[in-house]
């Protein structure tokens, strides 16, 4: 059986052929001449494809018990998880080279070890609601913080109890999370990305643990810190992008 690292390094190496295959493909893309120039704030569409590797801890604590079958000691442990994003964002600037963004994310989470009685399985990333500043440095270099919030949904995710009666749960926590990165800008409208983070997930139990299903006697959290690699296209217009007007020669 392979072990998670082995998987983690796996996917980090067909992200790094991905982005060489992508600089290699887009190297024939027009070159900027003369009479066309590069704002100080990149405003537009943004479309990023992103790695992220993290490292998490979940904890947690069961409120009651139906029965002994259904017991499960308090748990906290730690591993390692690895993610694949789709990011739209807006940059908008406010002034000079200053502006903000808003967007989404949305991906699919990577099953690659367990946390002791608890297998967190595959998971999807919802949509979420994405805003942040950005400061433009030069024409190559792009700095980005941001906030997001939305949920993730683990339709395999199980806890095995005392009793080794395994049962699935398949929560949709709710995720909260805080980044800051850089945006490097190889092309005009090309960038390898990077960023570092912390995300929050909490599972938080219906009307007051009122409902009887076995998901609702547990509470269930997670923190994770992230990096995050990929590639950046700008869509949309870099905005403010001009061209010189050459004299008109009368003939």
């Amino acid at each position: 059986m392979k072990s998670p690292f082995y998987r983690m390094f796996l996917n980090v190496y067909m992200l790094a052929y991905l982005l060489k295959f992508t600089s290699t493909v887009f190297a024939q893309e027009d070159v900027i001449n003369e009479q066309t120039y590069i704002p100080i704030f990149r405003s537009g569409h943004n479309l990023s494809i992103l790695y992220s590797f993290e490292y998490s801890t979940w904890s947690l604590n069961q409120t009651s018990s139906a029965s002994s079958q259904d017991t499960i000691s308090p748990l906290v442990n730690s591993g390692i998880n690895s993610l694949f994003l789709l990011r739209y964002a807006y940059h908008i600037n406010i002034v000079s080279n200053f502006g903000f963004f808003v967007g989404t994310t949305a991906g699919f989470i990577i099953d690659m070890g367990n946390y002791g009685n608890l297998r967190q399985g595959y998971g999807f990333s919802f949509p979420t609601m994405l805003g942040g500043l950005s400061l433009n440095l030069g024409q190559n270099f792009r700095l980005l913080s941001g906030a997001e919030y939305g949920a993730n949904w683990y339709p395999a995710m199980s806890i095995t109890t005392d009793a080794r009666v395994p049962n699935t749960i398949a929560p949709v926590p709710d995720m909260f999370a805080v980044f800051g990165g850089m945006d490097y800008f190889f092309q005009k409208d090309k960038a390898f990305s990077f960023q570092l983070g912390w995300r929050h997930q909490n599972i938080t139990p219906l009307n007051n643990n009122a409902s009887g299903t076995y998901l609702n006697t547990l509470k269930i959290y997670s923190d994770s810190y992230f990096a995050q690699l990929g590639l950046t296209l700008q869509i949309g217009d870099i905005n403010q992008a001009i061209t010189s007007v050459l004299p008109v020669q009368n003939y």
